[in-house]
């Protein structure tokens, strides 16, 4: 009778066992299956950020010699926004503020102007310069936005929160 329940021990262990083995392979291949889906989700939201990025900034490369009048008239659009928030950055920068703050928003204010120029260049425009002068304008037109979301009350610094880490 020993022998046998000695037996049933080792048979019911060797169960025990192999169902762990089976439970911590299925539960590995479950962690990585729910890993490889959140890089995956990860990936998707990074390409959407980028996609969003793209789109806020609304690439002014894709318009063709053709399509100069509308590509003129976004980026007049576009620049009477951008007076507008200068505008308004230009009131709430009180005199006490610090010249910091005050050389920031004439830098804004310049790079606004050197669009301007950009734009008035277009004017000129041939079909064998537009691709060139058009990304003259679109380059400026970037330098002058990124100044401009770096005066913004919601910017943060090198990307940070803001807070203490």
């Amino acid at each position: 009778m020993r022998p046998m329940a000695y037996a049933a021990a080792a048979l019911m262990l060797v169960f025990t066992v192999a169902c762990n083995d089976r439970d911590r392979q299925d539960t590995a291949s479950r962690v990585d299956n729910a890993a490889e889906q959140a890089g995956e989700d990860v990936r998707e939201g990074a390409n959407d950020v980028e996609e969003a990025a793209e789109d806020a900034t609304a690439d002014l490369r894709g318009y063709s010699y053709e399509r100069r009048d509308e590509f003129r008239r976004d980026v007049r659009e576009r620049l009477n926004r951008m007076d507008e928030e200068l505008a308004e950055l230009e009131r709430d920068t009180k005199e006490g503020a610090d010249q910091a703050r005050k050389d920031a928003v004439a830098a804004a204010r310049d790079a606004r102007r050197a669009v301007e120029a950009d734009v008035k260049r277009l004017d000129e425009a041939t079909e064998s310069n537009w691709d060139e002068l058009k990304l003259r304008v679109s380059e400026s037109f970037d330098s002058a936005d990124h100044a401009l979301r770096s005066l913004r009350p919601d910017a943060k610094p090198m990307g940070g929160t803001g807070g203490p880490s």
